[in-house]
């Protein structure tokens, strides 16, 4: 569940087409640093995740539970 969590903010970030770049800028931090929380590397500090969720403009809880699967599913 823990690396979910790093995965899933990597996916939704693809998904808006934000660079790690920009997500480092808005929240004030080094592109390399945040590159870390991505990866799983550091430790993600609930203000941070908070954070992170305004950037993406998403819910934590969305966060959480988002399923990339649910955008390429078939329709039958």
């Amino acid at each position: 569940m823990k690396y979910a969590v790093y995965e899933n903010i990597r996916k939704i970030r693809e998904l808006k087409n934000f660079t790690r770049e920009h997500m480092a800028a808005e929240l004030s931090m080094s592109a390399s640093g945040y590159g870390k929380i991505e990866r799983g590397d550091v430790d993600l500090t609930v203000s941070k995740l908070i954070e992170i969720s305004k950037v993406l403009e998403v819910s934590i809880e969305f966060i959480f539970k988002f399923d990339v699967s649910i955008f390429f599913s078939e329709i039958k």
